[in-house]
């Protein structure tokens, strides 16, 4: 059965101050991504209690302002740090600039220093050498350590049928790759099914230690009309009872 975490107004006043600090700018991340940020970090605490996490990509930090509240000690590094001056400074956290890619640049993580990795909606972001990169992280962190690695599914329910009905394999191309300029990160390389990144963590040296598919937002009936409510009851459906259609894949992986 697919996860499905309530929301959980504790953390309101954290993400509301988050909020105030990011502008309107932020508004459509904090929308789409508080309940993830949120179950993630729950999870972590549960998972992990006192654990020293290392976060992978912190803009715009709604995790980091999140795992505050939680007493969870994160370290974050981020391609560009200068992008997001005053929410750093407000969260009072320690922000590295580092290109996880970027072989000399990853150079000064001390990986073995943290007991969990924090890979959340990152994975699809990497451009460059993704296996590279994960063997990287598998021969550097401690033999006890985790990667906690969220990313969507390819075979989202919503997405995927309308992927089929525009005759797409994926996000616009053009419109991906041009926030390298806009915004200063790549948007979405590819998404990915669960047997490729099964295969993916295998052959770069990790194993799976735990494994769940989760849905953080509900598929709305009331987006593109009338005309459209057929084919959302539909996804709707899909992604609440079969893993294949949920929303994202939750991995919890270990240095083989």
């Amino acid at each position: 059965m697919v996860h499905r975490p309530r929301t959980d107004h504790r953390f309101d006043p954290a993400i509301e101050r988050l909020r105030a600090i990011a502008g309107p700018a932020g508004d459509g991340y904090i929308h789409f991504h508080k309940d993830r940020c949120i179950d993630d970090a729950l999870r972590l605490a549960r998972l992990y209690p006192g654990a020293r996490i290392l976060n992978l990509g912190g803009k715009p930090y709604l995790f980091e302002f999140i795992a505050a509240e939680l007493g969870l000690q994160v370290d974050t590094v981020d391609l560009a740090p200068d992008r997001n001056p005053a929410e750093i400074e407000t969260l009072g956290g320690n922000v590295s600039q580092v290109d996880i890619e970027d072989s000399a640049s990853r150079e000064s993580l001390d990986l073995a220093a943290y007991n969990v990795i924090c890979m959340a909606e990152m994975l699809e972001h990497l451009r460059i050498d993704l296996i590279g990169t994960l063997r990287f992280l598998a021969s550097r962190m401690r033999g006890d350590a985790r990667l906690y690695l969220t990313t969507p599914n390819f075979y989202f329910a919503a997405s995927f049928l309308k992927m089929l009905a525009q005759g797409r394999s994926g996000p616009d191309l053009v419109g991906e790759w041009r926030k390298l300029d806009a915004i200063g990160h790549m948007g979405h390389v590819r998404e990915y099914s669960r047997r490729e990144l099964d295969e993916l963590f295998h052959f770069a040296g990790f194993a799976i230690e735990d494994f769940l598919v989760r849905n953080t937002r509900e598929v709305s009936l009331r987006e593109g009309g009338i005309a459209q409510l057929p084919f959302r009851a539909l996804a709707r459906l899909l992604a609440r009872t079969c893993d294949r259609f949920g929303q994202e894949l939750v991995y919890t992986l270990r240095p083989a």
